[in-house]
């Protein structure tokens, strides 16, 4: 009989109640509603759209069906009122603009460390397993890539125990086409392993959460669309040295990527 291993990411744990609680994303706001979620597992009670206007978030203008996933309902009650630009290209959240918002709305005591890599699924087991090994830091990791070289969401149970076991499988086909931000909230290990991923749609998986492999999420991270993807690493600004250390210590490189978003103003 195959033995498997769940493994939650210790900086998970945290946030598993706030992200229950505050539900589907606001539409075009993935990134702005994660740091919204982290924070407020800090104790820092913020909105998407408090988050948004300091990252300098636009939104697009147009028919939900373009940005949304299929089968899920447009959500736009937002509470606060935010740019929006006529062209999709036009729109989105920076890399950038998050790591400003965090900084900036947490006073300086939480942070995101930016990594780059020539993602491969080696590159992803080093970064989860430094996250496990450092459990003080609570590092989260947020995926900002492109959603269609990922599984789709509904990975059928009887799949993702074969391809554990180390068999060969044929994934269903990606549930959209855009940018996004996802986190990293785990592994499921066997002969081989899954990663467990936290995402901004319920209708995702097991309410919101769905297994990848490592090789697919290598995939979305590099993007192959012309503009770039990493992973931002929330931590608390007293581990940063240490995590950036450690992480170029791996060869991943400390630095922001443009994803092709507006950038914030200064």
């Amino acid at each position: 009989m195959q033995n498997f291993s769940v493994c939650l990411l210790p900086g998970f744990e945290r946030i598993m109640s706030e992200h229950r609680l505050a539900g589907q994303q606001p539409d075009n706001l993935c990134g702005p509603y994660w740091v919204a979620v982290l924070l407020r597992s800090h104790g820092i009670p913020l909105t998407p759209e408090q988050v948004a206007q300091v990252a300098g978030s636009v939104l697009p203008t147009g028919y939900p069906e373009t940005w949304l996933p299929n089968g899920a309902s447009s959500r736009q009650d937002y509470c606060l009122t935010l740019p929006e630009a006529s062209d999709l290209k036009d729109a989105g959240t920076s890399a950038q603009g998050l790591m400003t918002a965090a900084s900036r709305l947490s006073n300086n005591a939480y942070r995101f460390v930016p990594l780059q890599a020539n993602w491969t699924a080696d590159r992803l087991e080093t970064l989860l397993q430094l996250c496990e090994s450092y459990p003080h830091w609570e590092a989260v990791p947020l995926c900002n890539l492109r959603t269609d070289s990922l599984w789709g969401a509904n990975l059928p149970v009887e799949d993702a125990i074969a391809y554990l076991a180390g068999g060969t499988i044929t994934p269903p086909s990606a549930d959209w086409k855009v940018g996004h931000f996802l986190v990293l909230a785990g592994t499921v290990r066997g002969i081989r392993s899954l990663a467990l991923i936290c995402d901004t749609y319920p209708k995702f998986g097991w309410q919101g959460y769905h297994l990848q492999s490592l090789d697919a999420i290598a995939q979305a991270l590099n993007r192959g669309d012309g503009h770039g993807g990493g992973i931002l690493l929330f931590v608390s600004s007293g581990d940063r040295e240490q995590v950036e250390h450690q992480f170029r210590q791996e060869g991943f490189a400390i630095e922001c990527w443009d994803n092709g978003s507006p950038q914030p103003s200064s």
